[in-house]
């Protein structure tokens, strides 16, 4: 019998080289954690795309008035109710008109306050919200045509420094006269951003009245350019386009603009969109081309807007 303590030959020699390890592993590292190799001249893997830029939207504006805003020099003023609820009015005043008539000559603010509406009144004064300019345009509202600084300046700026206007809050707009007209092209130039629109004693079809001054001086004599007053800037003739619940009014007794106008637009709406859009029209009685008239379509409209969000 061996004794526990003895080892045979093979056994023997894998000890003394196991032992033989330890040693010089102790002598090469000096005793010592082994150092980590250098990373002075390693390379870091870089990525091909720069990380995109994180965004914080700016908050909520505080409720109240907040005016004398601008956007590349073009006044806004903005009114926040204390029961804001993600819904808001762009609010496009008639032909010269200063941005605080509709709140000095209505009760628009009562009706935002009462749906929690944001009100959202930019200084549009002349501009017919053309799309271009041209050679023969004379009457310039701006350096940038009305029509494409509310959808390439305006718009996005209010987004960008408000939070309003965002695609999948309640979007709405409201106009008088030039402004009516406004509404629609907006629309059609901002397809699926507003939910709704009123247009009142707008004008639709700038051909029906061919010497028209203030269209002449945009575009040119209708008849030499007949095309830029049938075009791009002609709402009747891209009804087919149409997306946005629609509340048109219009007084038979105005002398401004004739109240075919929108009648002739509700018929196209109808005829290219059917009952495909939401589209009312109130052709009033006695009513004229005024704030009388103007503010009496307030509790309709908000009734519209409030039918449409709800989906009635």
């Amino acid at each position: 019998m061996k004794h526990p303590t003895s080892f045979n030959r093979g056994s023997d020699k894998i000890l003394w080289l196991a032992g033989f390890c330890l040693l010089i592993i102790p002598l090469s590292s000096g005793c010592s954690h082994p150092t980590p190799p250098s990373t002075a001249n390693a390379q870091t893997p870089t990525s091909t795309t720069s990380p995109a830029p994180i965004t914080i939207p700016e908050p909520m504006p505080e409720p109240g008035w907040h005016r004398n805003l601008s956007v590349d020099g073009v006044p806004y003023d903005l009114y926040i109710p204390a029961n804001y609820r993600s819904a808001s009015l762009l609010v496009l005043p008639g032909w010269n008109y200063e941005r605080s008539s509709w709140v000095d000559n209505a009760p628009l603010v009562d009706y935002a306050d009462k749906y929690g509406y944001a009100l959202i009144l930019p200084e549009m004064l002349v501009t017919l919200y053309e799309s271009a300019y041209y050679p023969e345009t004379t009457l310039k509202w701006q350096p940038v045509p009305g029509g494409k600084f509310i959808k390439e300046r305006l718009i996005p700026e209010i987004q960008k420094q408000h939070n309003l206007l965002l695609p999948g809050q309640y979007n709405t707009l409201l106009g008088l006269s030039t402004g009516g007209r406004g509404v629609a092209l907006i629309a059609l130039e901002n397809p699926g951003l507003f939910a709704a629109g009123a247009s009142l004693s707008g004008d639709f079809s700038q051909e029906n009245t061919p010497d028209d001054r203030l269209m002449t001086a945009v575009y040119g004599a209708f008849s030499e350019f007949p095309q830029r007053w049938r075009g791009r800037d002609n709402p009747q003739a891209r009804a087919a386009e149409w997306m946005m619940p629609l509340y048109l009014a219009h007084g038979i007794d105005d002398e401004i603009v004739p109240e075919s106008q929108s009648r002739l637009f509700y018929y196209a709406l109808r005829r290219s969109r059917g009952d495909d859009i939401v589209v009312e029209y109130h052709a009033v009685p006695g009513a004229a081309h005024d704030y009388e008239f103007w503010g009496g379509q307030l509790p309709s409209v908000f009734e519209f807007f409030e039918k449409v969000q709800k989906g009635l």
